[in-house]
């Protein structure tokens, strides 16, 4: 028997160790940069836990190991110290035993197996979101998987030994990481492996070595499928429905002679990811915040606080304003500058400023106002007052606030890959950090305001050139954050075709209000609401609100970010431009 690879969590593995790794090259570069102080007690902490997780076989994904303590109800540390429910680039703890022994994925194992497939069907696959949520959402799964349970068990039998693959074709095609040869139980430092493999364990995994290659994903998928079609464990045509379920979930379909094939065509929408990056919708959240932080000049704000601080004309005594002011200045050179900020604005929601020259997002601007415009009018559609009082009634459709929807978040996530992620965090940081020191009470008694928005109108006011109308920035900033975080954490539902975008009921029921938090957990009374703020402090005239809130058709998105030929050799270039193909200047 081979050894069984989980593809879809062996990604998962391989993806968390390439962002790890991108992370160590950052700090790594800092260091080598003898114009900068190093790294700060926080990075150097940061740095190490790269290290010491990259330096292990064990897994390093955060979700799996989330699922595996809420299912065993044990922490990871204990998990790992034992070598239980641990995965290897996604071989699990009975694929790496000796040859000899090799079995089928044990009880427990396929019980998370099957679990976390569902997780990733459902799309709750973010262990940083709040605990108590993801572990509803774990409990919710084990259910449905204890429910099926049988299905399952004749799912993984059938389809364990099947699908046979060689491990270096996964390897070659991005699916599993690269360590995972010479890998072993129970598991070293795949640093010290990576130039020279011992052959004295002929166990250990190599390139030529045929695994077979199962997802849990499209295991639970069909699973899932078969149990809301009525199958049953006892059902005479099991085998036969689990063959065809899986190899027209996973794309595999046998040949047969073409006279007796049937017509059959595939479910796309079965076959089909998510519409977008969560982790880049995240991004992108906080990107939209900060950008209107700059509009109500938050950021120079603070800047022209740490000039008149340095220049002794701003009267404050030592404590925590004065303390930040002084490092604030002191750590200048690490921060983002003005241009940075204003190219990532342009990056990722198609504003004005920054360099031209630069990557940009032209479609943001109306697919935006064609989301928040078809959600706000269907929420008024529920309304018999404000229907009546709308000038231009038009019906929206479940279907129109779905394809808006979609369109959005592909577009942000499309936007929003490569130093975003990063970027948003560290914006993240300071704005909290500018809310702590702008609320400083002797901060504020130096200009007689009340709270940080007087404090900001007043520098505007004195140093800036001008009020700025901080109600309708941080209104729309909070209005964006939700929004934006709303397609993140239900982009499942933009991407089916069937069942409610927006729930209705939770729109009609008086006794159903927003979440306690908005920009963390937004459900869909807290969308409808962000989308009306936005449009009403941004003077959106009604008619405008009438004619976006029509669908027209889907921009061209590609799932990821596409070279333009700006990345091809002078040579190339030349040769193509002497055959009349002209390309984009670099």
């Amino acid at each position: 028997m081979n050894r069984i690879l989980l593809v879809d969590l062996g990604e998962r593995e391989h993806k968390t160790r390439e962002e790890l790794r991108g992370r160590q090259l950052k700090f790594e570069s800092i260091l080598a940069n003898k114009n900068l102080e190093g790294l700060s007690p926080a990075q150097q902490r940061e740095y190490a836990a790269i290290k010491k997780t990259l330096a292990s076989d064990l897994t390093a994904d955060p979700f799996y190991r989330v699922v595996a303590e809420t299912v065993t109800q044990r922490p990871w540390d204990q998990l790992a110290d034992a070598n239980e429910f641990v995965h290897e680039y996604g071989l699990l703890g009975s694929q790496r035993s000796p040859a000899n022994l090799l079995k089928p994925l044990q009880e427990g194992e396929r019980e998370l197996a099957g679990i976390a497939g569902l997780l990733q069907l459902d799309n709750h696959v973010d262990p940083t979101r709040d605990r108590g949520a993801l572990v509803r959402d774990v409990s919710t799964a084990q259910g449905e998987y204890r429910a099926n349970r049988a299905l399952f068990d004749a799912a993984f039998a059938q389809l364990s030994d099947q699908y046979k693959v060689s491990l270096q074709s996964q390897i070659d095609a991005g699916l599993i990481d690269a360590d995972i040869l010479g890998s072993e139980w129970p598991g070293d430092n795949p640093i010290e492996r990576r130039d020279a493999v011992s052959t004295d364990r002929p166990f250990r995994p190599n390139g030529k070595d045929m695994v077979c290659a199962l997802s849990a994903r499209n295991v639970a998928a069909l699973v899932r499928r078969m149990a809301a079609n009525g199958v049953t464990a006892n059902d005479p045509w099991l085998a036969s429905r689990i063959q065809n379920g899986y190899d027209m979930q996973s794309g595999v379909i046998e040949g047969a002679p073409i006279s007796s094939t049937e017509i059959s065509l595939p479910e796309f929408d079965d076959a089909t990811d998510q519409v977008a990056v969560r982790e880049n919708l995240l991004g992108a959240q906080a990107v939209a915040f900060a950008a209107h932080c700059e509009d109500m000049n938050m950021f120079q704000v603070v800047e022209k606080c740490v000039d008149l601080f340095r220049t002794g004309l701003l009267p404050i005594s030592r404590g925590k304003a004065g303390d930040y002011l002084y490092s604030y200045l002191k750590k200048s050179s690490e921060r983002m500058t003005q241009n940075e900020r204003l190219d990532l604005y342009r990056q990722v929601l198609g504003r004005n400023e920054g360099d031209p020259s630069g990557p940009g997002n032209p479609e943001f601007k109306e697919l935006w106002l064609r989301f928040i415009a078809a959600v706000s009018n269907f929420g008024r559609q529920l309304s018999v007052d404000r229907m009546l009082r709308t000038n231009v009634p038009v019906s929206v459709s479940q279907e129109q606030v779905r394809k808006a929807g979609r369109d959005l978040a592909a577009n942000l996530s499309v936007h929003s890959f490569g130093i975003v992620r990063f970027a948003a965090a560290e914006l993240q940081q300071t704005i909290l950090e500018f809310r702590d020191v702008l609320s400083d009470p002797e901060l504020r008694g130096c200009v007689g305001a009340r709270d940080m928005w007087q404090f900001i109108d007043q520098i505007n006011s004195n140093y800036l050139g001008g009020l700025r109308n901080t109600h309708q920035h941080r209104t729309q900033a909070r209005a964006s954050a939700v929004v934006i975080r709303w397609l993140a954490n239900h982009s499942d539902r933009l991407s089916g075709r069937y069942g409610e975008v927006i729930s209705v009921n939770a729109l009609t029921s008086p006794q159903l209000s927003g979440s306690d938090q908005p920009m963390v957990d937004p459900n869909d009374w807290d969308l409808v609401q962000a989308c009306e703020q936005w449009l009403a402090v941004g003077g959106v005239q009604e008619a405008s609100i009438e004619q976006y809130s029509q669908s027209v058709e889907s921009p061209v998105i590609p799932s990821r970010p596409m070279s333009n030929g700006n990345g091809l050799p002078p040579e190339a270039r030349a040769i193509l431009e002497q055959a009349g193909m002209s390309l984009p200047a670099m």
